[in-house]
């Protein structure tokens, strides 16, 4: 079936099915006094990060005490929320939490990940920026390329696994580098592209790319296929305005993804619903005190979200 194949190949590509399975052979997360509350973000550099300090910087005038991990991205948050009790608190794309819903049925170990994992609240957007050479001109010209997919552990590389397999594209080489990793390649020519999902603006990129550079943004849309309820429920189409970047000067069409805050429900919410309600009831300073990012955060997506999905710590 079109669900089988495709659950092969990006195993394939990233070794995903490993990665929930034995993501790390060691626990990457020390156990933790009950008290503090662990969230499990991303890459210094990226959204997740920045969006949890804020978080952990208003709980400490409400006597909350939250400590911000960071990590590789979506995946390593998944396995370590669902693995470590000290762990109640992680940020996903839902493109990754789709992924384990879709194929729960074929491994055991995702559908236990797929029914326990909840969603505590929706986050923003993330753009899916696929960033080419000035030789790259579209999507179908990265076969028989070398392209980074993102760090293992990270969202990126499910996204970008997807998309390409979604698009009939078939690289020479995938490497798996974190964004800083992956612009400086580009920039020495050792890749011909990069895939980065984060929300826009991304503060690295804007820092790390130049326009002398001559980078530019491939202009990215969902291929047409039978299955297309599948990923369109996935991926948003979205513009890129002008000058979003220094170093890109005309309007982009891209696709975006929702990112949530997830949690195991397990016996009791101490940890999870006082970060619920410190969010829910301050809002409004977060986006005005916080990240850009927060002003994307609409509680209301809650409505179109299957109860089941929510975490019952999660007050209405």
């Amino acid at each position: 079936t079109m669900k089988k194949r495709f659950y092969y190949l990006v195993c394939g590509l990233l070794g995903i099915l490993t990665m929930f399975l034995v993501f790390f052979p060691f626990p990457t997360v020390a156990q933790t006094p009950i008290m503090e509350i662990n969230i499990v973000s991303g890459n210094e550099a990226g959204g997740y990060y920045s969006l949890a300090k804020d978080i952990e910087k208003l709980a400490k005038e409400k006597n909350l005490d939250i400590d911000v991990i960071p990590s590789k991205g979506s995946l390593q948050n998944i396995h370590d929320v669902f693995y470590y009790q000290s762990v109640p608190l992680g940020i996903t794309q839902g493109d990754v939490l789709a992924f384990l819903n879709t194929f729960a049925n074929d491994d055991e170990e995702a559908r236990l990940q797929s029914e326990s994992l909840k969603v505590v609240l929706p986050l923003y957007q993330e753009e899916v920026h696929l960033i080419a050479s000035p030789e790259i001109q579209s999507v179908a010209e990265l076969t028989g390329k070398t392209v980074a997919i993102g760090d293992e552990g990270s969202g990126t590389s499910t996204t970008s696994a997807t998309l390409l397999y979604q698009w009939g594209i078939s690289p020479k080489e995938l490497r798996t580098y974190d964004v800083k990793r992956a612009i400086d390649a580009l920039r020495k020519g050792q890749i011909d592209a990069m895939f980065y999902v984060v929300g826009m603006p991304a503060k690295v990129l804007e820092e790390q790319i130049f326009p002398e550079d001559n980078f530019h943004l491939l202009p990215i849309s969902l291929a047409t296929t039978p299955e297309d309820s599948f990923y369109t429920k996935l991926y948003s189409k979205v513009t890129v305005a002008p000058n979003t970047y220094s170093w890109q000067k005309e309007e982009v069409e891209t696709l975006a993804v929702q990112s949530f805050l997830i949690t195991v429900d397990h016996g009791d919410c101490e940890q999870v619903t006082p970060v619920a309600n410190l969010v829910k009831d301050n809002l409004s300073w977060f986006k005005q005190n916080g990240d850009p990012l927060w002003k994307q955060v609409d509680l209301q997506f809650f409505h179109d979200q299957k109860p089941q999905r929510i975490s019952k710590c999660v007050e209405s």
